[in-house]
């Protein structure tokens, strides 16, 4: 795992199964979200910026796969179904939908583990030491970003905010993730932190790197 803790958020209405899952990803040093019904944990999934859903499908207020359905409209993060549907159509629904894995219930903690692990080995979340966008490389390790060998001089929160986007490339990612993700703790209105951010960002790297979509969120296409 990386040396940044993973960021997961459990969706589960029973709550002895949304404790016990809560705890066992905690003693694997993810730090942990978790909402009992579909409404709240939509809002956490936008809110937050997560590594990783694992997502019921039986949820009261709104239902795992019309979740699933609105969250992939703004969101790219992946997301594990595990449900006690078994049906093929319930499957190949979710995952028509945009979901990344579907385990059916009851399944052992370390399954789920091994399901987590293969996610974010597929999102290059693990294994991965640089990422390459357009003509910027970016290296986790020395967390630095260069174009053709020469370093580009960011402040560790412009670095982190790249890399935030980078492993979403393609994807757009709301606003007010990449507002929560600057200010974790602040619930106030700060997105002209975002902008000032993003306008160091662009003369840094360049104006065609990271496009804006307003009122929406922030893409890297390259």
């Amino acid at each position: 795992m990386p040396d940044s803790p993973l960021r997961i958020l459990v969706i589960e209405d029973d709550a002895a199964s949304r404790a016990a899952l809560a705890q066992c990803l905690r003693e694997e040093q993810f730090v942990v979200f978790a909402a009992a019904d579909g409404v709240a944990g939509l809002e956490i999934a936008l809110r937050e910026p997560l590594d990783l859903v694992v997502l019921d499908l039986m949820l009261p207020k709104l239902d795992g796969i019309h979740l699933l359905e609105k969250l992939r409209q703004r969101s790219a993060v992946p997301v594990i179904v595990v449900s006690a549907k078994r049906g093929e159509h319930d499957r190949i629904e979710a995952l028509d939908l945009g979901a990344d894995d579907y385990l059916t219930k009851p399944f052992t903690v370390r399954e789920l583990l091994a399901r987590i692990r293969a996610v974010l080995r597929r999102t290059e979340r693990e294994s991965s030491t640089s990422i390459t966008v357009g003509d910027i490389a970016i290296d986790l390790d020395a967390k630095a970003a260069s174009r053709h060998g020469v370093r580009i001089p960011l402040t560790p929160m412009e670095f982190e905010v790249l890399v935030f986007l980078a492993r979403r490339r393609g994807k757009l990612v709301p606003r007010d993730q990449v507002q929560k993700l600057i200010h974790p703790d602040e619930d106030r209105d700060v997105s002209n932190v975002v902008d000032v951010l993003m306008l160091r960002l662009r003369k840094k790297l360049g104006r065609d790197l990271i496009t804006t979509r307003r009122g929406q969120g922030f893409i890297i296409d390259a």
